[in-house]
């Protein structure tokens, strides 16, 4: 069976990616490689690492494919309205129901697309 070993996230700038991650979001810097080109980040699940390219293009979103990635709140209405405080830009001016539950949409500084997700406890 396959499985995922790694998420690699490309970003532009490695100050603002790991001042957004670990500052805004709350993950934790782990361990840095080949001279901050890559910075890995605590996680429970595989390994998230941020690796620095020289350039990032737009993701159009929703709607195209791409790969995205969630992070699950158990409240996502305190958590969105946190982000935006710390002037995260949000996606939508309130959460989306989805099939599973509700979701928010936010780009990190290089443009990359995550969703804070809340499903439903049933």
């Amino acid at each position: 069976m396959a499985s995922f070993c790694v998420i690699g996230i490309y970003v532009d700038d490695m100050d603002k990616a790991v001042e957004f991650y670990c500052g805004v979001l709350g993950f934790k810097e782990a361990e840095r490689y080949a001279d901050g080109c890559i910075v890995r980040l605590e996680n429970e699940g595989p390994p998230v690492i941020l690796e620095k390219v020289e350039s990032v293009g737009k993701i159009e979103y929703p709607g195209f494919s791409q790969v995205v990635l969630g992070i699950e709140t158990d409240d996502i209405k305190k958590t969105s309205e946190e982000l935006r405080e710390k002037g995260v830009e949000l996606l939508y001016n309130e959460p989306q129901v989805f099939v599973a539950g509700l979701m928010m949409a936010m780009r990190d500084p290089s443009g990359n697309v995550l969703e804070l997700l809340q499903f439903n406890k049933e």
